[in-house]
């Protein structure tokens, strides 16, 4: 199948396909940049209103219309320098806050409902938006429109500043050899011990009250010792510090989706069994799965996702064969996402490497597989749009040892945006309910 794009006028079928994943999210988020009450929009100094009957402060951001039983004293609250130098583009100021500065200085959420970060992507600052992402600022933080700032962001331009690294091997892999694996029907028996083991561990674990003791093992053992030498590890530290302080395992699918090496470490120490903090691991695993505050993000439907794989590996998924979830999946609510992502993949390797490998009879040696799965159970996956670092991907994450039956293998199939490309191959798995 070789180079799918290679033939592919660029400009017109790009620009469609950017803007549909740029601006998916508006479909779901009120068009709130253009009322006048929007964060941005007031005032730098937000007075406290002083209840009389309660003596309890608000501020406008908080309620912006008194009631009669307020009066009319106020105590501003304005908005931080740092703040103020992000709306206002001073990157000399910016630059110079950020030295001293703490995560959590930067993604303060300030009287008028707003963030810095947020603030930047409202007023197209380029710069000043990747002075703050470059220095960590969370992606995912809300605003009081429960925007995050990508959906604020003035332009593309902007928009592209929050896209993962082309190179990164999340939503488009080059081997499904660590998450994947065929089984047999006894493999099954498998899949169901290893689920059966996590639920009865967090069980007992609510039985015990010590939900807190999971969240501290897991930064002290895992973290802290296990994890210390990756890149990213400051990044992943303070979403776990959260999650302690919160007791909220949100934070630990935060974590999991930020660009660094934890995920790709966690993901290959549970497929391969180590047992040097397999606990911890579990607990992981335990809390995303089974955690009551996490059930608002229960998804049952399709996702999407790609691999670019050996047409050795290809061969071995037949109609009928069962395959598992060793480890845990990121996907996608949306096809045209994962096209996109494909391309920035592509368009990134062909500089480098001008034609496909091939073998010595001329045949590629890798194909484009698109992988359609159907998730039919409660908890097999979860939908993270809201709580990733890259809310665009639309991710659903699905969990560990989940078993899925390959149903249909379609070898003509085109992807929806393009034009005079080669055929891909699309995988169709569904849900087993044998294991559930």
């Amino acid at each position: 199948m070789g180079n799918i794009f290679a033939n592919v006028e660029t400009p017109q079928w790009l620009k469609t396909l950017n803007a549909y994943v740029f601006y998916r999210r508006n479909k779901s988020q009120s068009d709130v940049s253009s009322q006048p009450d929007h964060a941005e929009r007031v005032s730098e100094e937000i007075p406290t209103i002083i209840n009389d009957s309660t003596q309890n402060s608000k501020t406008v951001a908080e309620s912006l219309k008194p009631t009669s039983s307020t009066t009319t004293t106020t105590s501003p609250l304005k908005c931080s320098d740092f703040y103020i130098a992000c709306r206002d583009n001073d990157q000399g100021k910016v630059k110079e806050l950020l030295e001293t500065m703490t995560p959590d200085e930067v993604d303060r959420l300030e009287p008028n409902g707003s963030t810095a970060l947020h603030a930047a992507c409202f007023y197209g600052h380029y710069h000043i938006v990747e002075l703050l992402l470059k220095k960590g600022a969370d992606r995912a933080v809300q605003n009081r429109h429960q925007c995050i700032p990508f959906d604020e962001a003035k332009n593309d331009d902007i928009k592209e500043l929050f896209l993962r690294i082309p190179n990164s091997n999340r939503l488009v892999v080059q081997t499904g050899a660590i998450e994947w694996t065929l089984i047999d029907e006894e493999a099954v028996e498998k899949a169901k011990e290893e689920r059966n083991m996590i639920k009865y561990l967090y069980e007992e674990k609510v039985k015990a009250s010590s939900i807190d003791v999971m969240f501290q093992r897991i930064e002290k053992n895992y973290v802290n010792k296990i994890l210390n030498t990756i890149g990213g590890i400051e990044i992943i530290r303070r979403f776990f510090q959260k999650a302690i302080e919160e007791k909220d395992p949100k934070w630990l699918i935060t974590a999991y989706t930020a660009e660094t090496d934890y995920y790709r470490v966690l993901n290959t120490e549970i497929a391969c069994g180590s047992s040097i903090c397999q606990n911890e691991r579990r607990y992981i695993i335990a809390l995303i799965s089974h955690h009551d505050s996490l059930e608002q993000y229960t998804f049952i439907g399709n996702s999407y996702r790609v691999m670019h794989i050996s047409n050795h590996d290809l061969k071995r998924y037949q109609v009928g064969n069962l395959t598992m979830t060793k480890s845990f999946v990121s996907s996608s609510i949306d096809r045209n996402i994962i096209e996109l992502l494909s391309w920035r993949q592509e368009s990134r390797r062909l500089p480098i490497e001008a034609t496909q490998r091939q073998t010595i009879d001329g045949q590629q040696i890798k194909s484009w597989v698109v992988c359609k799965y159907h998730i039919k159970h409660h908890r097999t996956a979860l939908h993270i749009e809201n709580i990733s670092q890259y809310a665009h991907e639309g991710e659903i994450l699905i969990m560990p040892y989940s078993v899925f039956k390959v149903k249909k293998i379609d070898t003509n199939v085109k992807l929806s945006f393009l034009q005079n490309v080669s055929q891909v191959t699309e995988i169709h798995l569904e849900e087993c309910d044998e294991y559930s």
